[in-house]
C-alpha cells in the first residue's frame, strides 16, 4: 500500500497531467474562446429548435457566416469529439468550459475572457 507522501505525490502528477492537457486545448484552439462560445451558443439555438441531423450543418453555415477556418475548426471540434452538431456541445464545449477560468462570463457584460 503506498504511502501518504506517495499518494500525495500520485495526485499532483494527475493535478499536472490535468492542467497540462487543459493548456493544450486553450491553445490549440483555432479561434478565440469567446468567438468559439458564440458558435456553441449558436449551435444550442439551432438544436433546441432542431434535432441533431448528425452532420456539422449548423456549424459549418455558422463558420462560413463568421469567416473562421473552416478546415481548421472543424478538424479541432472533430479532434476533440464533436463530429455532429450535438457532439460539439455535449462533448467539445464542457471540455474547453473546463479548460478556460471564467468561462461561463464570456460574453456577458463583464467582458470576453481570453
Amino acid at each position: 500500500m503506498p504511502s501518504k507522501d506517495e499518494k500525495a505525490r500520485r495526485k499532483e502528477i494527475l493535478h499536472s497531467l490535468r492542467d497540462e492537457e487543459r493548456r493544450k486545448l486553450r491553445e490549440s484552439a483555432p479561434a478565440p474562446i469567446s468567438a468559439l462560445k458564440e458558435l456553441f451558443d449558436y449551435l444550442d439555438l439551432q438544436l433546441s429548435n432542431t434535432e441533431c441531423d448528425g452532420t456539422l450543418r449548423f456549424a459549418h453555415a455558422y463558420v462560413r457566416q463568421n469567416a473562421m477556418d473552416k478546415g481548421l475548426t472543424i478538424q479541432w471540434f472533430e479532434q476533440h469529439g464533436g463530429h455532429c452538431d450535438c457532439e460539439v456541445l455535449n462533448n467539445v464545449e464542457p471540455s474547453l468550459a473546463d479548460a478556460v477560468s471564467g468561462y461561463d462570463r464570456i460574453g456577458r457584460d463583464t467582458g470576453n475572457v481570453n
